[in-house]
């Protein structure tokens, strides 16, 4: 959510209004789910996209009124004919449509976006936290972290911050409803090896909104100019990676070992399956896994440890993918994968 951070702020350096449009709510089949956004100012989108199609025609519609207007709305729009209000889409499904005005004169508010640009900086989760307020007046949003990221202080219930993990979620009140939008990933990628592959795959995911930290034990690979979406490059020794990753690997990280050739790789494997990270997936071909699942099995792993779900060699989806960038999207499809299917709560 970098992108729309740094948009809104250079619009209001600009002293540009805009309105930020929000999937609070689907039902059934539509292309885009909660939490999916889009900026639009007085002549229309700007970033982001609510699915496309007649939905977000509509919406930007909507969103240039209200960027003249200031009057904040919530829409529905259904996408299956023969219903009262569908606007002749056929997908079966209906979103709902927060429609918020942000103000560019609001100093408040311009303080809750230089938060936010903080806060996807830094290797901690936060949270956006929008009050679904129809109407004129104030936006009433803050940024929520668990390790004390300054933000907005308003009357948005904290525990939304624990109820939410990786996936926007609607909270309401006794008064209010709320939406909770993760703007730092929860779990770290720990990438093992700077290679041709590790070089394609940062980049995507950054862009894919995980955080990443590479590791190799060669120098000369570990160079932050070639990782600028990295958190941190660190050299160390695979031998002993519990030194360079004291803290080791978090229940929620996950392990993505790219290394060089066997021994390497083992040694990341052995690593990463002594922690409870949620993901481990490791490069290669089925007969160089066969080989190195001896080894872990003769090093003391049991065949759970490397049948367990979490556990993926060859890793990517299949894709029939050769080339390191082909490689790179296999990997990053199946990490969006995991990523998505987390459980809340």
């Amino acid at each position: 959510m970098k992108e729309l951070f740094t948009l809104i702020k250079k619009s209001f350096e600009q002293k540009e209004n805009l309105v930020l449009a929000l999937i609070t709510e689907k039902a059934g089949s539509t292309p885009r789910g909660q939490g999916a956004w889009m900026l639009v100012n007085k002549n229309g989108r700007i970033a982001g996209t609510i699915g496309g199609a007649k939905p977000e025609f509509l919406a930007i519609e909507e969103g240039k009124k209200i960027a003249e207007s200031g009057v904040s709305a919530l829409k529905t729009y259904i996408l299956h004919p023969a219903e009262a209000g569908d606007i002749g889409a056929i997908c079966g499904g209906e979103i709902t449509v927060f429609l918020q005005y942000l103000d560019a004169g609001d100093s408040e508010l311009s303080a809750v976006v230089d938060d936010a640009l903080n806060a996807v900086s830094l290797p901690v989760p936060a949270w956006l936290v929008i009050k679904i307020n129809e109407g004129r007046g104030k936006a009433s949003l803050g940024i929520l972290g668990k390790n004390g990221i300054p933000g907005r202080k308003g009357t948005y219930p904290e525990k939304t911050a624990i109820l939410c993990r990786e996936k926007p979620l609607l909270h309401s009140t006794a008064q209010d409803k709320w939406l909770s939008l993760p703007i730092n990933s929860t779990g770290i990628v720990y990438v093992f090896g700077s290679g041709h592959v590790a070089r394609e795959l940062l980049p995507l995911l950054g862009r894919l909104d995980f955080r990443c930290i590479v590791f190799d034990d060669r120098e000369e690979y570990c160079k932050d100019e070639f990782f600028p979406a990295a958190e941190r490059v660190i050299t160390g020794d695979y031998g002993d990676i519990g030194a360079s990753i004291p803290e080791g690997l978090a229940d929620s990280d996950y392990a993505v070992i790219l290394t060089r050739g066997h021994l390497w790789d083992f040694q990341a494997e052995a690593f990463a399956l002594k922690s409870p990270a949620r993901y481990i997936g490791a490069i290669g071909s089925r007969t160089k896994h066969a080989a190195l699942r001896q080894k872990l099995l003769a090093s003391g792993f049991s065949e759970a440890d490397l049948d367990a779900p979490r556990f993926h060699a060859p890793i990517g989806i299949d894709i029939g993918s050769d080339t390191p960038a082909e490689i790179a999207v296999s990997i990053a499809a199946e990490l969006i994968k995991v990523r998505n299917c987390q459980q809340d709560g």
